[in-house]
């Protein structure tokens, strides 16, 4: 079963996120999936438009895979799990053409990262935005930037510190979803809006996306430094592997 299924529609290529679990937790397999679902994206001349999703049954990207997460130990592997992040959101970023997230059930932590890296978010009234990641001993400096950068420090706070589902109507208002519909009509809302962006002249809308992705780019590699020294400390504590204990005991 491959974990990233495609398809093209039009000059629309769709990439569903097909890990074993419905949920869809971010595995390393599933990235590296994207990674160069992206990166064909861009080579191929017959694709103007990428759509990421989880499908209409399924979650967007429920979060890292708490097992290799768990795995991180010492400042080592935790700066090479930071670097890797930060890359791959980057990759994401710099597609030069349209990308748009179908973003259907759970968008958590890194799963919410992903789909704010995609140029138009649609969603439902079940869609649930998560950045809960305080709480459960894990620092949130690459998703409050990101979150900051969106929507302001007030409204970024109380998602992050709220750790609570973002409430539908106030991500559309606030452009955290830019369209909401029926759940199961989400991935083809997605589709559609992916083909009428691939219609706009090319060249316009690239350079645009190159200088306005290129600022948000440069702030996530300057908070990298910050990230890896919160992440850290926060393993050094043992509170996030005390979390995923928790978590990986009541799955077995």
């Amino acid at each position: 079963m491959a974990i990233l299924e495609t398809e093209t529609q039009g000059q629309v290529l769709v990439a569903r996120f097909n890990h074993a679990n419905s949920l869809n937790p971010m595995s390393p397999e599933l990235e590296n999936a994207i990674r160069s679902i992206c990166r064909e994206t861009d080579d191929n001349p017959a694709i103007r438009a990428l759509v990421l999703t989880g499908g209409n049954d399924r979650s967007f990207c429920a979060g890292g895979d708490f097992n290799e997460v768990a795995q991180l130990s010492g400042r080592a592997s935790v700066e090479r799990h930071i670097d890797r992040l930060i890359d791959f959101y980057c990759t994401i970023l710099k597609v030069t053409k349209p990308t748009v997230a179908a973003v259907g059930g759970y968008a958590v932590g890194l799963g919410f990262q992903v789909a704010l890296s995609c140029d138009w978010r649609v969603g439902s009234p079940e869609t649930k935005l998560l950045m809960w990641e305080v709480k459960h001993g894990i620092a949130c400096t690459i998703g409050g930037y990101m979150l900051e950068s969106f929507v302001g420090r007030a409204a970024m706070s109380d998602i992050i510190y709220g750790c609570e589902a973002v409430p539908v109507s106030w991500a559309a208002n606030h452009k955290l979803l830019h369209e909401v519909v029926d759940s199961g009509h989400v991935v083809e809302t997605a589709i559609a809006r992916a083909q009428l962006l691939s219609e706009f002249p090319e060249i316009t809308l690239r350079r645009t996306k190159e200088t306005i992705n290129q600022r948000f780019i440069a702030g996530l590699q300057k908070v990298a430094l910050q990230a890896k020294e919160a992440h850290v400390a926060g393993f050094a504590s043992r509170a996030a592997q005390q979390h995923f204990k928790s978590v990986l005991g009541q799955s077995h």
